[in-house]
Order: structure tokens, then C-alpha cells, then sequence
């Protein structure tokens, strides 16, 4: 379409109508704008041309898309996380021991009797404990009681898979940094065409374990203190199953699924039965997930002298003894 430019009769012309003089067509003096009561009209071309000579025009720039805070504030704390050094047993976990483990009723009596007390007194405290965990300490934090068996056998079988593979990223990602390292140390200490399997065949359905093959010994959450919305919730559990293992040459050193390179008289199956300490950390209110803290021993008759399981001592006597202890 043609542009027209509009000239006003009175102000150029005399009294002559105002005419519609094609742009193409019109001189080069004629002025852009003129000061008068008829309208008036832009050069088009005139505009293009200022912006032709480098006028700067101010062009919107999209912006990249920049992290949030709560990311940035998840990445902080992996970080603190992995620096995080390994907690181990809570103190004053009672760990019960297997039955054919305890002292007999009829030749210790005494040191029976306290240990069945303490493994009462430990579940109803315990119990509580993880109640105050996550309901007061960290407001509306779901117990997950169903779920706890699940998360054993789903972890301890990925461990133990990862570390027949030599899996190291697995172990670190599942594991706490303490028994990360030891089971890689323990990897790169193989022969470089050495082939490891691994497999669970079936978990043992014994009385120790309620005939579940896994059991929740233990289930504790405790706050850090003058650190807020920051604690550790801790399981120890019993796994009773029969596992599998061997160890075999290959002459290019490439692993292989299984154990099909296995000769069976290389294979060795043997039952287990494993105390294994799990714990799931909160950071500034943010939840990890769980991992593994490594293997626990279960409580004896010698650990019934130790502050936390001592009789006939008051709360404070208990505290100041546990500090001593501390300090040595």
C-alpha cells in the first residue's frame, strides 16, 4: 500500500485545497510535521531511518531461568550432608539380643529379668521419643510405620548387590560415608579379573523375627540440639535370611549378571542373621532419604554396668555419668 503524506492548504498553498500528494512523489523539503490547526502526518521512512543510524532501541532480553532459593538451599545441603560426620548407635539403644543369646532364667535370674525390663522400658521410651520427634520437634512429620520393613529389605539387598558389582555409586548414594569407604576400600582391594556374585535366596521366617524375616528392634528420633528443625531418625533391625556368595577369574576382567560363570561347588550359601542400623538425617527441615550406618552388636549382660542401662540411679546421676564417660 502506498503511503500518502498529508499537507495543510493554509499554511503552504494560499487557500488552495489541501491535496493527497503520494510519498514517492513528494519533495524532500516537505517538513515531517507542521504547526498548524490541520492534520498532520508521520514520515514512516524517516523513523526506519533513525533507527538505520544506530539509534539505540531498547529490546526486551529474555532472561535465563535462574534457580529458586529452595534449590539452591537443597544443593547447600547435600553438601553439609556428605561433610556430615557418622553418628553411630544412638546412645542408649538397647539392642535385644537373639534368645538362645540372653542369659538363662535359671542361672541369671537377676541379670534376665533386668534385661526383659530394659527391653520394655526401652520400646515404651523409644516410642516415645519418635512421637516428640515428628510431632513437636518437626511439625507434621509422618511416623511411616508401615513402611519400615519395606525400606530394610530394599536397602539391604541394593548394598549388598552394589558391592558384588562394584557398584560405587550406588554405595555412596545409599550408604553413610563411613561404611561407603570401607566397602569400596575392601572393592579396590580385589584382583582386577576377579568376579564377585551375590544373592538372596529367602529370608528365614524364624520366631526372632516374628516369622517376617525382618524385625524392627529399634526406632528412635532424637533433635539436635540449638540446631533447629534438624535430628536423626534411627532403626536398628534383625535380618534373618540365607545368602549366597562366590568368587570366580575371568580372563578379561568383565563382570557378568549372576552367577552364571559360577561353577556350584564355587557357590557358597550359609544362613545370616544381621543387626544393621539405618538412619534418615533432617536438615534445616529438610528430610533425606534413608541409608545405611552399617552393622550393630546387640546388647549383653556387660553393657547392663554402662550409665544408660544402670539401675538405681537418678536422671541427673545418669546425665553426669554419661558426660564422664564422654570426656574419657
Amino acid at each position: 500500500m502506498v503511503s500518502t503524506l498529508c499537507v495543510a492548504s493554509n499554511s503552504l498553498f494560499g487557500g488552495t485545497r489541501s491535496k493527497l500528494i503520494p510519498r514517492f512523489l513528494a519533495p524532500l523539503s516537505i517538513p515531517t510535521s507542521i504547526t498548524s490547526n490541520t492534520c498532520q502526518c508521520r514520515s514512516f521512512s524517516q523513523t526506519h531511518a533513525a533507527r538505520a543510524r544506530g539509534v539505540p532501541q531498547k529490546i526486551p532480553m529474555k532472561q535465563s531461568a535462574q534457580p529458586s532459593l529452595r534449590t539452591l538451599q537443597r544443593k547447600q545441603l547435600a553438601t553439609d550432608i556428605s561433610k556430615f560426620p557418622d553418628l553411630g548407635v544412638l546412645q542408649g539403644t538397647f539392642i535385644r539380643p537373639l534368645w538362645r543369646d540372653m542369659p538363662s532364667i535359671f542361672q541369671k535370674p537377676r541379670e534376665r529379668l533386668q534385661m526383659e525390663w530394659l527391653w520394655l522400658k526401652s520400646t515404651f521410651m523409644h516410642f516415645v521419643e519418635l512421637l516428640l520427634y515428628c510431632k513437636h520437634y518437626n511439625t507434621k512429620l509422618p511416623l511411616r510405620l508401615r513402611g519400615r520393613k519395606k525400606m530394610v529389605r530394599d536397602l539391604h539387598h541394593q548394598m549388598y548387590t552394589a558391592f558384588a558389582n562394584a557398584d560405587v555409586d550406588t554405595l555412596n548414594t545409599i550408604c553413610c560415608p563411613g561404611l561407603a569407604r570401607s566397602l569400596t576400600a575392601r572393592i579396590h582391594q580385589r584382583p582386577s579379573n576377579e568376579l564377585v556374585s551375590w544373592s538372596l535366596d529367602k529370608y528365614l521366617r524364624t520366631p526372632t523375627t516374628f516369622f517376617m524375616g525382618v524385625r524392627i528392634l529399634s526406632d528412635r528420633g532424637v533433635a539436635f540440639p540449638n540446631m533447629p528443625d534438624s535430628g536423626v531418625r534411627q532403626i536398628v533391625a534383625r535380618v534373618t535370611s540365607r545368602q549366597s556368595t562366590g568368587k570366580t577369574s575371568s580372563a578379561d576382567g568383565q563382570m557378568v549378571s549372576g552367577d552364571a560363570n559360577l561353577q556350584p561347588s564355587q557357590v557358597k550359601q550359609q544362613n545370616c542373621t544381621e543387626h544393621i542400623v539405618f538412619q534418615r538425617l533432617m536438615w534445616s527441615g529438610e528430610e533425606l532419604g534413608w541409608s545405611i550406618w552399617g552393622h550393630a552388636n546387640p546388647t549383653t549382660v556387660d553393657d547392663l554396668d554402662s550409665p544408660h542401662f544402670a539401675q538405681g540411679l537418678t536422671a541427673s546421676e545418669r546425665l553426669s555419668a554419661v558426660m564422664n564417660s564422654v570426656k574419657k
